[in-house]
Order: structure tokens, then C-alpha cells, then sequence
């Protein structure tokens, strides 16, 4: 199986990669890969360092993505103009909490709280008027 650009002419460092990261590429791929290093001679030493590198890039990678998730929130006007996309989302995504969506959580709970307030309103109110 060919690749573009094909394995042979990638830099040693995305060849590194490939070889290390098999969940992220084609096992063919990953085959080639070490067979080109093995072929550069690329050094044991120096592909552990680049692992490293990589590593942490990937871990500082996941602490960003993790923060932005935990941060991420409804916009007022998504309250206002498209109040029933955000209500399905809220119904249909049970594990925003568990999937790191901390705030969009937490306005769930406090959205559904205001909602049952008014709903628990509007069936007094009407229980009211019918007497």
C-alpha cells in the first residue's frame, strides 16, 4: 500500500511516531515506519528522547483540551434564539459531567431547576383560574 507522501520520504522524527503511536495510524504504516528506521539507523537514544517530547506535548495537549471542555458553556443567546437546540442538547447528553463539560453541567442542572420552578408556576396558576 502506497502512502502521500510515501513512508520512505517522511522525517525521521514523524517516523518515530508512526512507529510509537500504532493506535493512531494504519498498521501498515507503523510496519514501514520501523522498517525505515531500522533502515536510518536511527539511534535507540534518540528515539527515546523524541518520545519523551512527545509525550509531554501530548499531555499538555490533553490538560488544554481537558480545561477548554471544562469551561466551555452555553451563550446567552443560545438560550434566546435557539432555546430548542440547547434544550435537546441538554436532554440527549446525559454524560456532560462525566465527559468533562463541567459548566455546560452545571447550567443543565440549574436550567432544569428553573424550568420545573415555572412549569410547578404555571400549574398552580392554572389550578387557580379554573376555581
Amino acid at each position: 500500500m502506497e502512502f502521500h507522501p510515501p513512508i520512505s520520504e517522511r522525517e525521521t522524527d514523524e517516523l518515530i511516531r508512526i512507529a510509537n503511536y500504532p493506535d493512531e495510524w494504519n498498521p501498515l504504516a507503523v510496519a514501514q515506519a520501523k522498517k525505515e528506521l531500522v533502515i536510518r539507523n536511527v539511534p535507540v537514544e534518540y528515539e527515546k528522547k523524541k518520545l519523551a517530547v512527545f509525550n509531554l506535548y501530548n499531555q499538555k495537549k490533553k490538560q488544554v483540551i481537558t480545561k477548554k471542555k471544562a469551561n466551555e458553556a452555553f451563550e446567552w443567546h443560545e438560550f434566546v434564539f435557539g432555546f430548542h437546540h440547547v434544550l435537546f442538547e441538554m436532554l440527549c447528553d446525559w454524560d456532560m459531567k462525566k465527559d468533562g463539560y463541567l459548566t455546560k453541567h452545571r447550567q443543565r442542572k440549574y436550567t432544569f431547576s428553573i424550568l420545573a420552578i415555572l412549569i410547578a408556576i404555571v400549574y398552580a396558576y392554572w389550578h387557580l383560574i379554573k376555581e
